[in-house]
């Protein structure tokens, strides 16, 4: 997946439990289904003791568990490790639902999480290190209810952001020639109606979305010219020059294109973009 910094998507955790012709979920009283996730330190968890939702799924039938009696959510090890465990009791959720566990289920877990700004960033093809992975531990044993078996790791979900290099430039793109205190704004749409709000922090604009609480500003070039962004989801945008110095006439609008090719679930090519601008 492609997103912004700062933008809120979900994640969704699923476990499949087999069906029974033996019957075999009787003979437990509880029956534990736990996942274990881990998010790379680019990842945030948005909400600490709350998911968004907890469905299971059997023979057709559909029950959201809106009873957090029924689960746990143990953030313990959130900021250590950024990872979580949430441990569902499948048995007593089927009972209130009128399931038979022995027809089997799915159980899906959703929650809402956000890149940060120590995601890494892409600024040519290949892969990300923003990523996160889920193992699942379950009850396997109905005379033992601390005995649990456990499942590999699953394969990692790659999320991918972008970062756009600027530089602004008097009349020639070259070292010695750049142009500070020039103002931009990023746009999403080629009327200049949907400004993409930024914020600086440091020598870095990122996107507000709706993860953050900062204020927008007008980007400015810096002494060398330049004015960079961390974080742009995949799309088409349009650079426009907002504040003139003195003397000068504002450079044409820059579009700027951010394809991304998910061929491969663990690299991203950016064939066809522009990433970086020398801006005359």
């Amino acid at each position: 997946a492609d997103h912004a910094i700062n933008e809120k998507f979900q994640f969704q955790l699923t476990a499949t439990l087999p069906d029974s012709t033996n019957r075999a979920y009787d003979y437990y009283d509880k029956y534990s289904v736990i996942f274990h996730d881990t998010l790379s330190d680019g990842i945030t968890y948005d909400k600490d003791d709350e998911l968004d939702s907890v469905v299971i799924k059997s023979n057709g039938n559909t029950y959201n568990i809106t009873d957090s009696s029924k689960y746990t959510i143990d953030t313990t090890d959130l900021e250590s490790q950024n990872s979580f465990v949430v441990n569902i009791d499948v048995k007593a959720c089927a009972k209130d639902a009128g399931f038979d566990l022995n027809d089997g289920a799915t159980i899906t877990v959703t929650y809402t999480a956000h890149l940060n700004d120590k995601a890494y960033v892409n600024t040519a093809g290949g892969s990300t290190s923003n990523i996160n992975k889920v193992y699942l531990t379950y009850s396997n044993n109905p005379k033992d209810e601390s005995s649990i078996g456990k499942t590999p790791e699953s394969t990692p979900v790659y999320v991918y952001t972008y970062q756009l290099n600027n530089t602004k430039y008097h009349d020639k793109a070259e070292h010695g020639n750049e142009l500070k205190d020039v103002g931009f704004r990023l746009y999403s749409d080629a009327d200049y109606k949907n400004e993409v709000e930024l914020y600086q922090d440091g020598e870095f604009y990122y996107p507000i979305k709706n993860a953050s609480n900062k204020q927008a500003v007008e980007m400015k070039s810096a002494e060398d010219g330049t004015f960079n962004v961390k974080g742009l989801d995949a799309g088409t945008y349009y650079l426009k020059e907002t504040k003139t110095p003195d003397g000068y006439s504002a450079c044409k609008v820059i579009p700027v294109t951010i394809k991304a090719d998910h061929s491969r679930n663990d690299q991203v090519n950016l064939e066809g973009s522009n990433l970086t601008n020398d801006i005359v």
